[in-house]
């Protein structure tokens, strides 16, 4: 941030840096992106009696009591006073020109930034009012401050000897205009040891009475130090700023929306997708369950039927018909013995390769023949398989 007072020329304290340079020629001390805290000298004071509530009613009073070629900043001094100080609308549209209305971060009175230069100092302390000889370049400025109140800022020749008889018009005008009954104390500090010793050697005040600080720049200072409300702006910059703040309220509600919709269908597709798994996974769960009832139903089927031929006759029938059954269209039965009585018997059956040549196929068999022996063998040179079971 770069500090500045705002006149004729420019005053400024850049990292520390200070020095002063004409108007045209801040573009050469000053970068394009850097920004700007800025003091202007002309100004006018005036202290308004308004109503604190309602802020409307209060700040269409104050509004009023310069004309419309000023703009206007206030301080509350005491309940229902202000101090209204104000600023031509030139003179403001001027600094904005120069600076560019982006980078004027602030914008205030000279006074109330050399206030807050003298309450660091403990000046206020002192329960007097303070006539302050600010020595800024090819003038004086003469501003006298009673507490948080201050004065027009007065503009005074370098030429030391002439001082003298100028602060003493200054405090008598500023006994006059507040109409002070009581005799008003004043104490003198100033930025230049040549004018504190002038001062002495008038006769006009005592060394102990004057207060002298090195700073070139007291106000730039202040500037630095103080956590300011005031802030100068043109009509049109209220437009400006209402018009931004009216967009970033709907950009930001835009921004939620858009935010509060992508939530939504982050949840909507995340729902949908593990609905979908949820789905593949019941539906392969219910295919295991119809499987499994299918094998278990079969199996139930075939003991049920083993069950039923255990406890009753022995069906040799069944047995034949199952064997003849099995056989696929590669095998031929070639004999079939059955030996044996009283409920136990021993089944042989020779079976056959259609074709002498065909290759050798499997034999499969269903389970009622689980025990069965099998025996390869060859008759008339075709293959066969020679099976044996014990049925009671």
């Amino acid at each position: 941030m770069n500090y500045l007072i705002f006149d004729s020329d420019i005053y400024y304290d850049k990292a520390g840096k200070t020095g002063f340079c004409a108007k045209d020629k801040i573009g050469s001390v000053f970068g394009a992106e850097e920004e700007f805290s800025v003091a202007i000298i002309d100004t006018l004071q005036k202290q308004q009696v308004a109503p604190e509530k309602p802020i409307s009613k209060r700040d269409e009073v104050l509004a009023a009591s310069f004309s419309g070629e000023y703009v206007t900043q206030s301080e509350r001094i005491a309940p229902n006073l202000f101090q209204v100080i104000a600023a031509e609308k030139t003179k403001i549209a001027e600094v904005y020109k120069h600076l560019g209305f982006e980078k004027v971060k602030l914008l205030l009175p000279y006074g109330a930034a050399l206030r807050e230069f003298l309450k660091s100092n403990g000046l206020f302390a002192q329960n007097k009012k303070i006539v302050f000889l600010d020595h800024q370049g090819n003038q004086v400025l003469l501003t006298i401050f009673n507490n948080d109140l201050f004065t027009t800022p007065r503009r005074l020749s370098t030429m030391v000897k002439r001082l003298a008889s100028e602060i003493v018009r200054s405090e008598e005008n500023y006994k006059a205009l507040n109409k002070d009954k009581e005799e008003t104390s004043f104490v003198i500090a100033t930025n230049s040891r040549k004018i504190a010793d002038e001062i002495v050697l008038s006769g006009i005040e005592v060394k102990e009475n004057i207060f002298c600080f090195s700073e070139s720049y007291p106000a730039l200072t202040g500037l630095k130090q103080g956590n300011f409300t005031l802030h100068y702006l043109l009509p049109e910059h209220f437009i400006r700023l209402k018009k931004l703040a009216l967009l970033k309220k709907w950009l930001f509600n835009f921004g939620i929306l858009t935010a509060v919709l992508i939530a939504f269908l982050a949840v909507f597709f995340v729902s949908l997708k593990t609905n979908e798994i949820a789905h593949k996974r019941l539906e392969n769960l219910r295919n295991k369950v119809v499987s499994a009832n299918k094998t278990l139903e079969e199996a139930y089927s075939v003991k049920y039927k083993d069950i039923l031929r255990q406890e009753g006759k022995v069906n040799l029938s069944y047995f034949i018909e199952s064997l003849i059954n099995a056989l696929s269209d590669s095998y031929v039965l070639e004999s079939l013995n059955i030996t044996g009585s009283g409920g136990r018997y021993k089944l042989e059956a020779v079976v056959l390769q259609k074709g002498e040549f065909q290759n050798f196929a499997k034999l499969t068999l269903p389970n009622i023949f689980k025990e069965v022996r099998r025996e390869n063998i060859l008759v008339k040179g075709i293959p066969g398989v020679r099976v044996t079971l014990d049925v009671y």
